[in-house]
């Protein structure tokens, strides 16, 4: 069988129970994301939530009709999370940061889209609050974290509008650089999301990047790159329903 390109986070490959991909470039050309991760990646996807992206700040807990099922209702907001065995979340982007999140002990892992309206707006901070409104603020230092591939600040130039929007954002002062002309700057999306999840309480050594620049590398879509909506790919967490694995979170029965 082809694959579709797709990296992995050391980090988060070391979380038991926990399966996750940032997925590039399918070589099967009219695959689907629902034929991917049935074929390739053994995730029904009728368990995988997943929004309709709009670039907000909003941090969802996934509910049974978010995921890929005929009369499917499709919510909005940019961020989903779930504390139920046998379920997964997911984002789709195309130079946006794909973040990925998971505890090594409760039943808890989340999928971010962070574009930089969504980023600015703190769409990985209000994750993380809602984690810890459910779990408890101790648990926030050990969950583990990545930012995926997507726009980096090698080929990311922006306007004004947007560095001004980012400058404010932890590590914006190391991560906006001056761009070539007036008016312009590169924007480093993947360093600002891992500034970001660490500012949220994440420990260090917890938070890592995975993945290439997207604008650079021909194994993932890029907007920027392609000039198209069409080139969207997938990233997803899943947590395998192996009972006594994690520990349940208050209000969620026992795997």
């Amino acid at each position: 069988m082809m694959l579709p390109y797709f990296v992995q986070s050391p980090l988060l490959r070391g979380v038991p129970g926990v399966y996750h991909a940032f997925v590039g470039v399918d070589p099967v050309r009219g695959r689907s994301l629902r034929d991917q991760l049935r074929q390739v990646f053994a995730v029904p996807p009728s368990r995988l939530g997943t929004l309709r992206q709009v670039h907000s700040a909003v941090a969802l807990e996934m509910e049974e009709t978010d995921g890929d099922a005929p009369g499917r209702r499709w919510r909005e907001g940019d961020a989903l999370w779930t504390a139920s065995p046998g379920t997964g979340v997911g984002v789709r982007t195309a130079d946006c940061v794909p973040v990925l999140l998971a505890h090594p002990r409760l039943s808890v892992c989340a999928a971010i889209h962070a574009g930089w309206r969504g980023m600015a707006a703190g769409v990985i901070e209000e994750t993380v609050r809602c984690i810890a409104a459910r779990a408890g603020f101790a648990a926030v230092e050990e969950l583990a974290a990545a930012a995926g591939p997507c726009a980096r600040g090698c080929c990311y130039e922006v306007g004004e509008e947007v560095a001004a929007a980012l400058r404010g954002r932890p590590g914006g002062d190391r991560h906006l650089v001056k761009g070539g002309s007036a008016g312009k700057w590169n924007a480093d999306l993947q360093s600002l999301a891992v500034e970001a999840l660490l500012r949220a309480g994440i420990a260090p050594g917890r938070v890592e990047a995975a993945g290439p620049c997207t604008v650079c590398s021909s194994r993932f879509h890029s907007y920027r790159r392609e000039k198209s909506l069409t080139g969207r790919q997938l990233s997803f967490i899943y947590r395998w329903d192996f009972s006594g694995v994690f520990t349940s979170l208050p209000g969620q029965d026992s795997p």
